[in-house]
């Protein structure tokens, strides 16, 4: 059971996990995609555990510390991936904040599979639903940084309930609490050092939470 989960996911070009949008730029292997995906699941789970038991009131903070945990490159992402200053300025809020974050290779890429969640209903309610509940909404885009390694851009936009209402995705918000930073995560660290750590079941339970499209 566990194999055939890991290979669906192995295949995916977007997610959804929690309220958020997980996307892969050309280049990532299907099993560095399943790590990825699986990391970011057990960082949601751990999160929302949490915060469910009134031990967090700053979501990102801890959600952000719980990557870092797993398997936190100390080196930072290559500045080739950061724009210059005369990149035009684009007109979707989100996509711009991504692209001065990190460029606009990862601002495609999410636009791309947010897009695309648009024309899968089933994923993009829950991704709805959660986005609701919480009041947050996150975009997650990775791509290759060479050996075990991805970068990826956190983006974390946090509004009013009613600012995430049904069809929040193509409607214009507030953007007053947009967090955005790129990081690069280090996949070999994160499967020797991090998961032998973890119960099987605890694995499963994550890994349910990865809703795939885009296949």
């Amino acid at each position: 059971m566990r194999q055939q989960q890991e290979h669906i996911m192995s295949e995916a070009t977007s997610a959804v996990i929690g309220a958020g949008i997980v996307s892969f730029l050309p280049g990532i292997s299907a099993a560095h995609k399943t790590k990825v995906k699986l990391a970011l699941a057990m960082a949601e789970r751990a999160t929302e555990t949490a915060c469910r038991e009134g031990l967090v009131e700053d979501w990102f903070a801890y959600y952000r510390n719980q990557l870092k945990y797993m398997g936190w490159d100390a080196v930072s992402a290559e500045q080739l991936h950061w724009p210059d200053q005369r990149r035009a300025r684009q007109a979707d809020q989100v996509l711009e904040t991504i692209a001065v974050t990190a460029g606009e290779h990862f601002a495609s890429a999410i636009g791309i599979s947010m897009q695309k969640l648009l024309a899968n209903p089933s994923v993009l309610q829950e991704l709805e639903r959660r986005a609701y509940e919480r009041q947050h909404f996150q975009l997650l885009p990775c791509a290759p940084a060479g050996a075990n390694r991805v970068d990826m851009v956190l983006y974390h936009e946090t509004d009013t309930r009613s600012a995430f209402g049904a069809g929040f995705i193509s409607h214009k918000r507030s953007y007053r609490n947009v967090r955005a930073e790129l990081i690069r995560f280090n996949l070999l660290a994160f499967e020797h050092s991090f998961l032998p750590k973890v119960q099987d079941r605890v694995v499963q339970v994550s890994m349910q939470r990865v809703l795939d499209y885009a296949l």
